[in-house]
């Protein structure tokens, strides 16, 4: 016997009701995706200014930039151009702040464990040898469209390589921090190569895989 009060859903209305599921969550899931990448990008903008503003204090106080680190070797256990340890060392700033929600280890979970990089003309290290960092900066900073060129310190000053020829010239950016972006870490060969991280060309969301910066002069992508 038949009953006729059943109020159950046939097949063919619950293969209709997926079907508009499945529509809905293709039309929002790409509106969701966009704003969890906006809100990064928002918080790696203030995460940088707060490292600014610890690099200005450790300047005031220790009458010099925070040294550059940088490595050749596996970067699964040592990462290149980390923000300095110094600043989370003497206090300027937390753990936390120092870390790029875009640049993850190398665990499956994905969970954030690089830092923000940091470059400077200053001295540092070089798999952990004393030595000078330079900068590559467009000839034309800040319009960026011409080539790169090498400032440098040099007896108490500053030069610039350019053209194959030296010569003394004060630079216009002394330092950068930056994260990897929404591309992800290029590699410290990639970066090298593309003169990370001032080249505007080189800036998200100019460039989809590209560079979240700021300068030593303010300036900073978008």
């Amino acid at each position: 016997m038949v009953n006729k009060n059943n109020t159950g859903l046939s097949l063919i209305e619950i293969i209709v009701v997926t079907a508009v599921i499945a529509i809905l969550a293709g039309l929002l899931f790409p509106a969701y995706t966009t704003a969890r990448l906006h809100a990064k990008v928002a918080r790696v903008h203030a995460d940088l200014n707060q490292i600014a503003l610890a690099i200005k204090m450790y300047r005031l106080d220790w009458a010099g930039l925070p040294p550059v680190r940088s490595s050749c070797m596996n970067n699964a256990q040592i990462d290149y151009y980390e923000v300095p340890r110094e600043l989370t060392n003497y206090g300027y700033l937390s753990e936390k702040v120092t870390l790029d929600p875009f640049n993850y280890t190398t665990d499956s979970q994905n969970r954030e464990g690089r830092k923000y990089k940091y470059i400077a003309i200053n001295w540092g290290y070089s798999n952990n040898t004393k030595t000078e960092f330079g900068m590559w900066i467009p000839r034309d900073y800040p319009t960026s469209n011409q080539e790169c060129v090498l400032y440098y310190r040099k007896g108490g000053g500053y030069c610039v390589f350019d053209g194959g020829k030296t010569y003394a010239a004060d630079p216009p950016v002394l330092w950068a921090i930056w994260s990897v972006g929404p591309g992800g870490d290029p590699g410290w060969v990639a970066s090298g190569n593309r003169m990370l991280p001032v080249p505007k060309k080189e800036w998200y969301p100019y460039n989809r895989k590209g560079v979240i910066v700021l300068l030593s002069d303010g300036r900073s992508s978008p």
